[in-house]
């Protein structure tokens, strides 16, 4: 199982190896910057007020040749003061090979079972300690440079995004505020902790690639979908969707009988 994680984190972040393709295009905004601190602050603060929500994503990446790799993914998410918990189900499909992937989301690590990996006797999960689980979080950098459900928000980031547009919608029946980012890459790579994601922003914008972002809000400015796109010579490379719904329920996180988990390290290589 081990070995499938370590293949598949490459063709997730494919977007990040694309050739390179001349200077980034400029970027300008014809709403004041303003406006979206004040629109990030709130989606944190209701973030944090609310705590759960169930979620399902899309995502895809490609080297913009022949490979890519597309995910689908539901689950449930807590998020409070000592961090975010979660579980889902990803449909991972690599070259058009699919794969089931479980992962459950706890403060010190996560569990992950791979449908039809091979496993000890009696096991059915590994876990994979936080300190020490750079394949998982790899795995769901998909979702954003925070590696976590809902990462597409780290785009609404006002030291290294602009609003390029803003309007009232529907969505799926519940009325929204769009708004539409453009996202400088050299700024967002500045604001990022992660060293990996550091670079890899400084790279895509060397290379050319655009990031844009759309969040969706409601009227309390509960996020209601989320979206990033990459794009290199108007072709998108990258792309994460995730539509959050059922804010502030009671959601269910089942953490694995501990008989029937095996550490990361102990896993068949």
């Amino acid at each position: 199982m081990r070995r499938l994680l370590i293949a598949l984190v490459p063709l997730l972040l494919a977007a990040c190896t694309a050739a390179p393709a001349g200077d980034p295009a400029p970027t300008t905004s014809s709403l004041p910057k303003g406006e979206l601190a004040v629109l990030a602050e709130r989606i944190e603060q209701r973030r944090a007020e609310l705590g759960t929500a169930a979620f399902h994503t899309e995502g895809f990446a490609s080297d913009g040749q022949s490979t890519e790799v597309r995910n689908v993914v539901d689950g449930v998410v807590r998020q409070d003061g000592d961090g975010v918990t979660g579980s889902m189900t990803m449909d991972v499909s690599t070259g058009g090979q699919p794969k089931k992937i479980a992962l459950v989301l706890v403060r010190d690590g996560t569990y992950v079972q791979v449908e039809g990996a091979p496993m000890p006797a009696g096991k059915k999960w590994g876990f994979y300690p936080a300190a020490g689980g750079g394949e998982v979080a790899a795995l769901l950098r998909g979702f954003g440079p925070s590696a976590t459900v809902g990462a597409e928000l780290d785009y609404v980031q006002p030291r290294a995004a602009l609003i390029l547009g803003k309007a009232a919608e529907q969505l799926d029946g519940v009325p929204v505020t769009r708004f539409d980012l453009v996202v400088d890459a050299f700024k967002m790579a500045k604001v990022i902790e992660d060293k990996d994601i550091q670079l890899q922003h400084t790279q895509l914008a060397e290379y050319g690639v655009t990031i844009s972002a759309t969040v969706w809000v409601d009227d309390t400015s509960a996020p209601v979908q989320a979206e990033y796109r990459f794009e290199l010579d108007g072709k998108v490379v990258k792309r994460s969707t995730t539509r959050f719904r059922g804010w502030g329920e009671p959601v269910e996180i089942t953490v694995p009988a501990q008989a029937e988990v095996v550490p990361a390290d102990q896993l068949p290589q």
